[in-house]
């Protein structure tokens, strides 16, 4: 035997007020022209909730007052965020919203800042090496602290094995 179809929105209103009117099964069947388990089904059914799941603790319009905030600011925190808006809801939250508007963090590259110590003994160094002749100061390879590769890394492999590696002044 085949699966009946479902019934409608109208057919179920209609059946509850027929039973609800006394009428039996037999005399629904012959009025709506359907199996007595339609009939049975359609007196139980309850509408579903439309989400599942935990409720949200967040708005649409808070939502949108996230995305808002965090493309005029790019820069902004999640919890300057949550602090400047006053959201009732953890920083975690608003980084999932702001996820979910397909805008996802960017950390800012730290760079170390210069101490007292570290300006002084550069100036020390540039003191103590003014006099030095124009041949001397093309000897130094001046960089700006970060990996150097001459050759590649095999290469440098190579010659790690081979010679003594190369001495850099600075």
């Amino acid at each position: 035997m085949g699966r009946s179809r479902h019934c409608s929105e109208e057919q179920r209103t209609l059946i509850k007020k027929l039973i609800g009117e006394g009428k039996t099964y037999k005399e629904v069947q012959k009025i709506i022209g359907c199996s007595a388990k339609m009939i049975s089904n359609a007196s139980k059914w309850r509408a579903k909730p439309e989400t599942r799941g935990r409720k949200r603790k967040t708005t649409i319009k808070m939502d949108r007052r996230i995305t808002r905030m965090a493309k005029a600011q790019p820069m902004i925190s999640s919890r300057m965020i949550k602090d400047s808006l006053e959201l009732p809801v953890s920083t975690v939250t608003v980084r999932r919203r702001l996820c979910e508007a397909n805008l996802f963090t960017r950390i800012p590259r730290k760079v170390p800042l210069l101490k007292k110590r570290h300006v002084q003994k550069r100036l020390q160094f540039a003191k103590e090496h003014i006099n030095w002749p124009k041949e001397k100061w093309r000897n130094i390879l001046w960089t700006d602290e970060s990996k150097v590769v001459l050759l590649g890394t095999w290469a440098a492999k190579v010659c790690h094995k081979i010679a003594k590696p190369m001495l850099f002044f600075h």
